[in-house]
């Protein structure tokens, strides 16, 4: 994955995400209940998910700096901030690699 490829990506997904808020009404009390009560363990299975390459081993050292970027960042609950640290470690990867 290219470092402007990321990049791409990571904007499409951080514009998408801000026009929905922006843009979509705010989701009902009950429905809010509901996004709430979704297990974090969901989320990481998710995320696990791709982060196995071909044949279920790990990818490569890049993405996985990318997500270790990513993660650190996590706590804040902020999208931009983990995209900004995925950006990081992605960079820090391939400098590294």
């Amino acid at each position: 994955m290219s470092p402007l490829l990321l990049i791409t990506l990571a904007l499409i997904t951080y514009v998408s995400r801000a026009v929905a808020v922006v843009l979509l009404p705010r989701p009902s009390p009950r429905f809010e209940t509901i996004l709430s009560r979704i297990p974090a363990p969901i989320f990481a299975s998710l995320a696990t998910a791709t982060l196995l390459g071909d044949g279920g081993g790990p990818v490569d050292g890049p993405t996985l700096a990318a997500a270790a970027g990513a993660l650190l960042l996590s706590p804040a609950r902020s999208l931009l901030l983990c995209l900004i640290g995925g950006a990081a470690g992605y960079a820090a990867g391939v400098l590294l690699g």
